[in-house]
């Protein structure tokens, strides 16, 4: 393994902190911090209910084109009238399984498929062997395959634009490169930004925005658990939301009652 490939991961502390944060608002602080090219557009949970955060390892797919995967030599005569080399042993020697060798507790690993939906980036074997190394989830903007198995038996969770019978390593796409930039649901994911994904969809963190976001985010969480209850005993919506004076004197008072 090279070691100058392997991404680096934020404290424990960190993903917790963020776990505890739902999406929406990460999304919304990270607006208010500037940064606003954050949703992973295209990619859908798969496994209603997942949710996960988690250091990212990333894998780009380039258009097919034969002679670049990995492995390729010029058929002999005999060979180039049938086949002459089977799809898994080129893939073996592709990025597509170099990746998970990095593979530590709690990764994600984010796919740039540049939207193709015949392409199936992972398959069962590979899915279970990413949930034995503890692999909290993949995002893709390409297809999955085996899909009955990997979200029924293995339990991944998954975020894919679709489901396919396609491999990995024909068709349109081939597995080019691991731990680069790529352009996972046309936004930028560098190896070891944070993805948090749920029901709602995939965000990309990055990492040096964590420690305000943990801050920010967490009031904001707080604000929002206040004006849900208000508005659903039935309180004015113009007093809570937004705060007008009253509404934000109780709710100061409210976050003092919670903290005594």
């Amino acid at each position: 393994m090279n070691l100058s490939k392997d991404i680096k991961r934020p404290s424990r502390e960190i993903i917790d902190a963020l776990s505890a944060i739902g999406a929406d608002s990460v999304t919304s602080t990270m607006d208010g911090l500037g940064v606003s090219r954050t949703f992973i557009e295209g990619p859908i949970a798969r496994v209603p209910g997942s949710k996960i955060c988690g250091p990212a390892l990333t894998l780009q797919f380039l258009p097919m084109r034969e002679d670049q995967m990995a492995g390729f030599e010029l058929p002999t005569e005999s060979e180039a009238s049938g086949e002459y080399a089977a799809e898994e042993e080129s893939e073996q020697k592709s990025a597509l399984w170099e990746v998970f060798e990095y593979v530590q507790p709690g990764d994600i690993i984010a796919v740039d498929g540049r939207g193709d939906t015949a392409t199936g980036a992972f398959g069962e074997m590979l899915m279970t062997y990413f949930k034995g190394r503890g692999g909290a989830g993949v995002v893709i903007d390409t297809g999955i395959r085996d899909s009955r198995e990997i979200f029924h038996d293995v339990k991944m969770p998954v975020w894919s634009v679709a489901v396919t019978t396609g491999g990995a390593g024909h068709l349109n796409m081939y597995p080019a490169e691991f731990n680069v930039p790529v352009a996972c649901g046309n936004v930028l994911v560098n190896p070891g930004d944070i993805i948090m994904a749920d029901d709602g969809g995939a965000i990309v963190i990055p990492p040096k925005l964590a420690p305000a976001i943990i801050e920010i985010a967490g009031e904001r969480d707080e604000h929002e658990v206040f004006v849900r209850m208000k508005l659903g005993q039935g309180g004015d919506l113009n007093k809570y939301y937004p705060f007008n004076a009253e509404g934000r004197r109780e709710y100061e008072e409210w976050l003092k009652a919670q903290s005594d």
